[in-house]
């Protein structure tokens, strides 16, 4: 039994409405996302790191060059040191269901429910039947889309209280609303509106801490309860909003005894890969030899060992959404480069001709260690079912 990382788990509560920009907008609305995604997390816990444990009075871009960085604590949890990654990898936090204590995370690509209102009954296909097999109507069965409890399987479309704020910016010197000179020449005001999340709306969080930053667990611990309330979370942080409070903060030990017990129920002759955030794998979807490649890294990097020789699977069917990836660079101090994901709800299925306790524990680890790029970001994050 050996433990490989270390489990920071807690909910964050909504003490003012947040505004976690999505990026898109219609008009003068900024829409917002209704969970916390692992980038937001990582960047109001950074920051609140950096101003707790910084010796200089202004953090510098470039960390390599600061004379304290051999020791600094952020630059070795955060991976700032060139050809170095983060040993940090923070979950996207997805809307509390009060109700039982599951998390709604996105629905399944593979899920669709009849829109007869009398029958409403729901598939789990990658191909959805033309006739409800219910209620014999045509034409009814669309894809389900929205949030789904892992606990109790209850579906919301929508699983946190949205609503608008609307604001503008104010011109100091004349003390009135501010105009900015279009190209025309011709003035226009900055009245614009934000999308919130109400408050008092809760999230489950998790933290995957490597294993060789254990002794930096309760320092990360501490800035999770003391400093990122006051730091806060999300846009508009100056006008009041996105103030958080951490709750129920916990520290968990995941050893390899967890992934065998959890091997045991992976049936690797077909078995799901669903993902539960976005995937960034250089424009590629999830395919055999990814799968493969990735499960091996994970094996390696919980077990302590090389990779193992794990049999051959085949894909044999999928059912996916594809978006766009970027947010902004707190390092470089400008926007991240776009690129292509995998939304989170895809499915792929796979068969191998084995059950084959290797890839079981393989598979185990890689839903913790997850696949593709930006894994600190909260990235690959997936389910295997």
């Amino acid at each position: 039994m050996v433990v490989f990382c270390y489990k920071i788990k807690g909910i964050l509560r909504a003490v003012t409405p947040l505004h976690i920009g999505s990026g898109a907008r219609t008009g003068v609305i900024k829409h917002c996302y209704p969970f916390i995604p692992g980038a937001v997390l990582r960047g109001a816990v950074g920051l609140s790191l950096m101003r707790s444990v910084c010796k200089i009075d202004r953090p510098l871009v470039q960390h390599e060059s600061c004379q304290y960085f051999n020791e600094c604590l952020y630059a070795q949890l955060f991976g700032e040191e060139v050809g170095k990654s983060s040993k940090v990898f923070f979950r996207y936090a997805y809307p509390l269901h009060v109700k039982c204590g599951g998390l709604f995370r996105p629905v399944a690509r593979t899920l669709h429910k009849c829109g007869n209102p009398q029958c409403g009954r729901i598939y789990d296909a990658f191909v959805a039947p033309a006739v409800c097999e219910s209620c014999k109507e045509h034409g009814t069965i669309k894809p389900l889309r929205g949030f789904r409890c892992d606990s109790c399987g209850d579906f919301e479309r929508v699983p946190v209280r949205i609503s608008r704020i609307t604001l503008t910016a104010v011109d100091r010197m004349l003390c009135s609303a501010a105009q900015v000179s279009a190209l025309t020449g011709e003035k226009a005001g900055t009245i614009h509106t934000l999308e919130v999340i109400q408050s008092g709306s809760v999230f489950g969080f998790e933290i995957i801490v490597h294993e060789d930053l254990g002794d930096s667990v309760d320092v990360l611990k501490n800035v999770l309860g003391r400093a990122l309330p006051d730091e806060g979370i999300g846009g508009s942080k100056s006008r009041g909003l996105g103030k958080v409070a951490v709750e129920d903060l916990r520290v968990e030990e995941v050893d390899t005894s967890i992934l065998e017990r959890r091997a045991e129920d992976i049936d690797t002759r077909r078995f799901r890969v669903r993902l539960v955030s976005p995937m960034i794998l250089d424009g590629k979807y999830l395919d055999e030899s990814s799968l493969l490649e990735c499960a091996r890294r994970a094996y390696s990097w919980a077990f302590h060992k090389g990779k193992p020789s794990l049999p051959e699977i085949k894909l044999v069917n999928y059912a996916l959404d594809d978006e766009v990836y970027g947010g902004w660079s707190l390092k470089t101090g400008r926007r991240r480069e776009i690129k292509a994901a995998i939304s989170p709800g895809s499915v792929f299925d796979f068969i191998c001709e084995v059950r084959n306790l290797d890839l079981a524990l393989s598979l185990a680890a890689l839903e913790y260690y997850a696949v593709g790029s930006y894994k600190p970001h909260g990235c690959g994050q997936i389910i295997v079912m």
